[in-house]
């Protein structure tokens, strides 16, 4: 039998990243009462942040995480005049922004994943060979940079997505090969970078539910969960005992 879960719209909120790129970006929340799976923060694509993030987060609530989302793509500068242009460290300062969030919440590393699309993508590539986190899921990176990552990461490309060349590719899985935690790379033939939100074409659609799937099992699989007061009660007990 199917269950309808009711949506959570998230909360959302301007927040200064002021250890970070010191920009003031729009993040959105949603945050879990009980006992919580674990903790996921989302990055979007560039301008996608209230097309995408309710959909995803509510994807995630359905799975047990609460959830942080949020739009790292360049920005336009406070007096308007240009276009602030993040560097990879502005980047990774702003991710560390994120998980020091979910520390003071009670998460630890080992609790946290990382889900990014697009832009997103390529920030959660960066991220997961920056720090040591539970689980990381790139959906169609803006660039594929040949890294190695430390956190165990999923990347699933689009076949016909010229930001991922297949030379790029080829560099990428050399450097997956000697990486100290276990990666993944899927490659889906015949669809377009988009194909992750445009998924009428039944191709894409396949791609798409695929893609999601692989995204919860691999946050399911390596994404520490919390345990429950039972469970710290019965640790406690075995402990002693």
């Amino acid at each position: 039998m199917d269950i309808a879960f009711p949506r959570i719209e998230p909360a959302i909120e301007q927040f200064l990243f002021a250890q970070g790129s010191r920009r003031s970006l729009p993040v959105a929340r949603i945050r879990l009462g009980g006992v919580p799976r674990g903790a996921v923060i989302v990055l979007c694509d560039t301008g996608a942040l209230e097309r995408d993030a309710a959909g995803i987060m509510n994807g995630l609530v359905e799975h047990g995480y609460e959830s942080v989302a949020v739009d790292l793509s360049p920005t336009a500068d406070v007096d308007g005049a240009g276009v602030h242009l993040p560097s990879e460290r502005e980047l990774l300062d702003d991710v560390a922004v994120l998980l020091g969030g979910w520390v003071e919440r009670g998460w630890s590393a080992e609790q946290v994943g990382l889900v990014g699309n697009g832009f997103g993508g390529r920030v959660a590539l960066l991220a997961a060979a920056e720090f040591e986190l539970g689980a990381a899921v790139s959906v169609v990176p803006s660039e594929v940079v040949p890294l190695s990552p430390r956190t165990p990461w999923l990347g699933l490309l689009a076949g016909q997505d010229q930001a991922a060349s297949p030379d790029d590719v080829k560099r990428l899985r050399a450097r997956l090969h000697d990486a100290p935690v276990y990666t993944e790379l899927v490659t889906y033939p015949g669809v377009a970078g988009d194909f992750h939100f445009q998924s009428r074409e039944t191709t894409a659609h396949a791609a798409a539910f695929d893609a999601w799937q692989r995204t919860v099992e691999w946050l399911d699989r390596r994404v520490v969960p919390r345990p429950t007061p039972l469970a710290r009660e019965w640790r406690r007990r075995s402990e002693s005992a």
